[in-house]
């Protein structure tokens, strides 16, 4: 079994990763080089035929992250944690004839040096550090490379340092072009190591999940209101569409009757059949070409029997939309969809403890909580309306109001306020989640 990883990486760093190749005879490894780590959000596009990436840090797999988010690949990195602080400064305490006694020092989070600095018991009064801690935390400073630059340059003019560490090789190079004493931040052999077997490891299990039995069913739900006699030619045009997506992505086309089609496959073949999940092509086509609406409905499991069980919940699902759409139903029983650049999930089933208390003392399903869970998590701000929630649940706003109403008996939804989105009309209320 080939595991294909792609490796992120600045030029001169690539042949630390890849010497691993020799310790893993199952891994194929691809090198993408950058100079500048926000080129790689550009970088990845070029990426083709791959299981796992590899980045060479934190900071080219921030810029990439939204990308291979898209792409939905397993990715990992080679951290700059408190442990390669730890050994950088041993390094220049021990070969550095500047010492540590006036530092400049950049780092993903400034709590890493602060670790590392405790280790060695040292004095940091008088260095000088700046972080880029948005990259970990997703707040705090921003990634600016200029800014560090700047940052690192007046200190060395001004005499507040006279040696610099960064963790940036873009800055490092700079810097050496402007003659300022600097090192790079060595990264530890471990360090590579660890994050080369977790590719391995992560590249295994995308291999296993593609290898999934997958099943997946098309039903022509309705017409137009002038189309009656098209639906013969409707689902003829649906089955020749299915099949030359089968011919694409290895997988088989049957036809159940009339308006019904079933596809089996693996989950390989559906991630490229919808385009890694975001997109279902042959619905737009049929609607513009008949006036019908589609509904499709994917599976995946480890026997055919549990991957069409799940492909009929998918179907399901869809038929509840007004429109064409599809779900897709994991082996996990996670429920996709429909599917779109913007999907949502939620569980059938659940393992969380605190959702499952909810769902029992409101009486909702688990899959509404987890419904709820997910809204929240992708909301910048605990604040909403019913009518937020009803757009997202696409339900109406008197079900929404009614879940709303359950939840709050036992408050776990509380109202907070009000909003006026209109000059005229009710004030609407706001709610805030509690779980």
């Amino acid at each position: 079994m080939l595991i294909r990883v792609a490796v992120i990486t600045p030029e001169d760093f690539a042949p630390r990763i890849t010497a691993h190749a020799e310790h893993f005879d199952h891994m194929k490894f691809s090198t993408y080089i950058y100079r500048n780590p926000i080129e790689c959000d550009a970088l990845v596009e070029q990426i083709q035929g791959c299981d796992v990436l590899l980045f060479a840090g934190p900071l080219p797999y921030f810029f990439a992250n939204k990308r291979f988010t898209e792409k939905r690949l397993p990715s990992v990195y080679i951290p700059s944690d408190e442990y390669t602080l730890t050994l950088n400064l041993g390094h220049i305490l021990l070969n550095r004839s500047e010492g540590l006694q006036a530092l400049s020092v950049d780092t993903p989070k400034r709590s890493y040096l602060e670790q590392a600095v405790a280790e060695w018991e040292l004095d940091c009064s008088q260095w000088c550090v700046t972080d880029y801690s948005q990259i970990i935390d997703g707040e705090g400073t921003a990634f600016d490379p200029e800014k560090i630059i700047h940052f690192h340059r007046e200190n060395y003019r001004s005499g507040r340092c006279n040696f610099i560490l960064t963790s940036v090789d873009y800055v490092y190079e700079q810097l050496k072009m402007l003659e300022v004493p600097c090192v790079n931040m060595i990264v530890p052999e471990k360090s590579i190591r660890e994050t080369v077997a977790r590719a391995a490891h992560f590249g295994q299990l995308m291999i296993s999940e593609n290898a999934q039995i997958a099943v997946g069913l098309a039903a022509i739900d309705q017409l137009h209101e002038d189309g009656e006699g098209t639906k013969p030619d409707a689902g003829i045009m649906l089955q020749q569409m299915l099949l030359e997506l089968g011919k694409e992505t290895d997988a088989s086309i049957q036809q159940l009757g009339l308006d019904q089609f079933i596809l089996y496959g693996t989950r390989g073949s559906i991630e490229q059949m919808t385009h890694h999940f975001t997109r279902m092509p042959v619905m737009g086509n049929m609607e513009h070409l008949f006036g019908v609406t589609i509904s499709m409905g994917f599976g995946f499991g480890m026997t055919a029997k549990e991957a069409e069980a799940h492909a009929r919940i998918g179907l399901f699902q869809a038929r509840k939309q007004s429109g064409s759409s599809a779900f897709l139903v994991t082996h996990e029983k996670e429920v996709i969809g429909p599917l779109s650049t913007d999907n949502k999930a939620f569980h059938l089933k659940s393992e969380d403890r605190e959702l499952l208390q909810v769902a029992e003392m409101t009486g909702l399903s688990i899959a509404t909580v987890s419904k709820l869970s997910g809204f929240i998590k992708l909301r910048r701000e605990n604040r909403f309306t019913a009518t937020d929630l009803s757009e997202y649940l696409q339900v109406s706003r008197r079900s929404a109001e009614r879940i709303l109403k359950k939840m709050m008996a036992h408050r776990f939804v509380q109202s907070v306020g009000e909003e006026q989105p209109y000059k005229q009309g009710r004030p609407r209320a706001v709610y805030r989640i509690n779980f």
